[in-house]
Formats: C-alpha cells, structure tokens, sequence
C-alpha cells in the first residue's frame, strides 16, 4: 500500500473514531495548528485529530501509531520551545481542547480530576464557585494554556510564591501511552482507593511531569485543592536597580511571604502605559469584589480609585514589584504584608500604586495580548533560567551585562528587551524577552482584541532582525546553562541532553522511553529523545 493510500485509510479510521468534523485535512489549518509562537523551523502535520474523550484519544493514539505515524500532543498552542511542533510530516496532531470535562470536585479529601484539555480559566472559575482553587493555578496565557500542557511544561506563575510549579500540584494521573493503553499513576492506581496520594511507591506520576509529552498523552489529572483565601492583599514598590529588587525576592522567597511577588524591568515599565490591552474586565471584577466586601477592598472607593490610575502607575519607574498575599484570615495576610513592606524598604524600595497587582489578582486571565505581543504588535519572545536563590544576584548581573554587550546589534535592528523576575517556591526565575518588528502570524493575530489585529496584520516580514533576535535568543539560552541554570517548558529547544553531567539518566530516559513508546512515535524529539537514541 502506498503512503498515499495508508493515510487515506487511516483518515477513514480516525473519522469513523471522532467524526468527520474532527479531522483536519485542509493544508491551511493543518499548518495553523502545527506552529507555535517561536518561529522556528517545523513540519506540518498530515492530519489534525480533535478527540472528545478519553475512549476516543486511545482509539486515536492506537491507530496513528499502529500506521507508523508520530503522535503529539497540543494543548491550548502557547508553547514557544517547539513542544509540539511536529519534526516531519508524517505525524498525526492530536488536539487536546474538546477534553475538557471538569469530572470530580472532591471538597471533602480536597482534590479536583480534570481532562487536560480543559483550560486554567474554565477550571479556577469552576473551583471559584465551591471556594477552593489548586495551589498553582495558572500561568499568564491561561484564558488558552490547558491543565495537561501546563503539566508537561512545568508551568509556574499564579500561586507559584508558596506553591512552587504546576508538577507540585499534581496527585495523579491517567496517562494513555503509545498503544493507546491507559495508565493510572499515584493512589490512583490502587484497586481500592482515591486519587488522594501521589506516592503509591515509586513516584510514576512526576515522570510525565515536565516531559513535554515524550511519555504518554495525559487525559486526565488529579490535583490538589486548597480553600480560598479569606484575604487577599496586594502590593507595589519601586526599586532604582536590579540589584536592590533581586535582593528584595530573594530574602522574601526564603520566608515564602507571597502567593506572587513578580518584578519588571524599565522597558516593561516604560511601555506599559502604551499597551492597548486594557483593564476593563478586571476593573469590572474589582467593583463586584469591592462590593462583596471581600478585604482586598476597603469599598467602592478603592475599586474606583485603581480604575481612575489605570496604566499610569508605572509612569516613570526604573524597576517595578508586585506582590500579592493570601491568608485564611486578615491577620495574617496583613502580618506578610507588612514583613515585606519593611524588607522592600529596607532594600531602598519605594512604594508606589498596587492597581497593577490588584487588577491582575481580580482578572488573572483577561486575555493573552500583552503575554504574546509588544505594546505596539512587536514579536515577543522569551527564553528562561530557572536558578538557585544563591545564584540569583550572579545571574542579573549576567544577563545585563550580556544586554549590554549587545546594545549596538540591537540597536541596529531595532530590537528591544524586557525581563520578568519571580520565584516559585525557593527557585527562581529570570525571564528576559526579546521584541522586534516583524510579520505577525495569522496564530498571534486571532488571541488579541480586534481593533489592534487589524492595526498590525499585514506587517511585512523581516527575516534579517528575526535572525539576529533568534540567535541572541539563543546566546542567552547558553549564558544561562553556562550559570547552571535548569529551565521549564523544554521541549525541544532547550538542549536538555546536552546539560546532563552524566550518562546515567540519560540511559534512565531511554529506557523508560523505549518501554512506554518502543516505536518512538510519541512526540519524537522532545526532550531530545529521537527514534534513532531507542536504536
């Protein structure tokens, strides 16, 4: 039989699993889905699959392998390590957002199982309504980002100040492998029991944690719940430089005060006020919370107070802080305020407007345009190091000094840099991004509002800045792993192979690899792991 004829079989097979309407053939919208937001090489998938169970993503899974095609898994597409950009056309693009049942509130033994193509919005406003939430619970594209992609990419953000990244969330879950086999992992996997334990012997679960997709297809999670907090308090301070803000992380971090404590640089702050992504939905949620009587108010005046400053607060600063507190009780989310109100100002801080903190806390999720784009449509891209505390002042420094080294090549081609700065847990992160004017993609284009989608579309490409935006993206990646850094969302730029120190859990991965997928035909490449590495 000729490929021809075996994909056309195998069309015929998925259809008769999911229906026609839930195969993609058309080139246009095959090449849509297979991208991501890097702009880096990729394939494009022969079939997009849209399964709307777990009993259909198996079936799937079973017969794209048992066909001799790769099989990826694709969450909500926010990925910009090419987590599931396919290598080669010969691959079937499995679709993971029609799984997105909510399936088990459990308030009593506090967890939540949840399909992983459900959305973070769709499952913190779900949990809202019972009043518990996850102890991470989301990250800033979460109006798109899925709970299983945020599981293999180790996500962090919301709630990541006491709660560490997403994997510490996770109690179980059900994983469907190359086969189209279903694995349960934790308690989950005791004949009698709940998914309330994630370490029924071994810890199976946390290998499909982080993996982006190597493993298996997670369908469905069991995660941890907490109560919401009672209180809720937010914070803003102005530092003159990196150094003073780091300092102020780092000792906060080691006290765990926060639920976020995240920093900006003067360019973010700097083009903040000009962001056409406005505040109106969280302004909205601040006035309903305000008259809730929820503490993170003193009334209607505060709520129209935050509305009345807008995007101004950053009008001005160098580097900017922004914390939030939690606390079962006023007093204590009140005793972490003011502990790290005196270790910013300790630190030279000055305190400045919270509308920043206190809108985000209220609307977490309105929208992913500031996250992708520029405040005038540039391209953005970030790369990552996830680092000790003890290393973090050595790393700031680093990539100053690695943007200064650069000034003039960014300068010649008109490309800026920002950075986030958070700590998850006791870890931290720096996040520098690069922005650049370019061609922004149909993909980018179809998540922000409409008026700026028609203001930026059909911007000429401009492949000689994307260039020198990529390799200093890439030289930086290096700076990083030169310090020791680890990163998330690895995927497969990230060269996670070539950091080890050791043969060993190499030798581990390729053996787990070779016993779930022998075929190598789950998500080929990512974490570096290849058919030929199975061999």
């Amino acid at each position: 039989m000729s490929e021809l004829q075996e994909l056309s079989s195998l069309t015929q097979s998925l259809v008769a699993v999911v229906g026609d309407e839930f195969v993609v053939t058309d080139e246009a919208e095959r090449n849509y889905y297979s991208r991501d937001l890097s702009y880096l090489p990729h394939a494009t998938a022969a079939l997009v699959v849209k399964p709307g169970s777990v009993e259909e993503l198996q079936a799937v899974v079973k017969h794209a392998t048992a066909s001799g095609l790769a099989v990826i898994p694709r969450g909500g597409g926010m990925s910009y390590t090419q987590g599931y950009t396919p290598q080669h056309e010969a691959t079937v693009l499995v679709d993971m957002q029609r799984l997105d049942r909510i399936v088990e509130i459990n308030a009593e033994d506090m967890y939540v199982v949840v399909e992983c193509g459900c959305t973070w919005k769709k499952l913190v406003e779900r949990l809202k309504a019972e009043g518990v939430r996850t102890p991470y619970y989301g990250p800033l594209s979460g109006m798109y980002a899925t709970v299983g992609g945020a599981i293999a990419q180790n996500s962090l953000f919301l709630g990541s100040g006491d709660n560490h990244t997403v994997a510490e969330s996770v109690l179980g879950l059900e994983v469907v492998l190359a086969d189209g086999t279903l694995l349960r992992t934790g308690s989950w996997a005791h004949k009698n029991s709940k998914p309330f334990y994630r370490h029924f012997g071994p810890d199976v679960t946390g290998l499909f944690t982080a993996d982006t997709g190597a493993f298996g297809f997670k369908a469905r999670a069991v995660l941890r719940l907490l109560p919401v907090a009672d209180t809720t308090l937010t914070m803003s301070f102005a530092f003159d430089t990196l150094e003073q803000m780091l300092a102020v992380q780092v000792e906060m971090s080691r006290l765990r005060l926060a639920a976020e404590c995240y920093g900006f640089d003067p360019y973010y702050n700097a083009t903040f006020e000009d962001k056409g992504f406005t505040f109106k939905q969280g302004i909205s949620a601040l006035k309903n919370i305000a008259k809730s009587g929820n503490s993170m108010f003193s009334g209607l005046a505060k709520a129209a107070r935050v509305a009345r400053s807008g995007k101004r607060v950053l009008r001005g600063v160098n580097y900017s802080l922004h914390m939030t507190f939690e606390g079962q009780t006023s007093e204590i989310a009140a005793a972490k305020l003011r502990t790290a109100h005196e270790i910013c100002s300790r630190h030279n801080g000055v305190e400045i407007d919270n509308s920043l903190p206190t809108v985000f806390n209220a609307a977490p999720f309105d929208g992913v345009g500031s996250v992708i784009l520029g405040s005038d449509g540039e391209l953005w891209l970030p790369v990552h190091g996830f680092m000790p505390l003890s290393r973090v002042q050595e790393v700031g420094a680093a990539v100053e000094a690695f943007f200064a080294e650069n000034r003039a090549l960014m300068e010649e081609h008109d490309i800026r840099t920002s950075y986030l700065t958070c700590y998850s847990g006791t870890e931290f992160v720096i996040e520098p991004s690069f922005y650049w004017y370019d061609e922004v993609q149909q993909y980018r284009l179809d998540r922000i509002e409409p008026a700026f989608r028609e203001k930026w579309q059909g911007r000429e490409a401009q492949p000689e800045k994307r260039r020198v935006a990529l390799e200093l993206r890439e030289k930086l990646r290096d700076l990083f792993d030169a310090h020791g850094c680890c990163h998330l969302q690895l995927g497969r730029y990230y060269p996670y192979r070539q950091m080890m120190n050791n043969d060993a859990l190499w030798h581990l991965l390729k053996g787990v690899k070779g016993y779930l997928d022998p075929a190598g035909l789950v998500n080929p490449g990512s974490l570096g792991l290849d058919k030929e590495d199975l061999a």
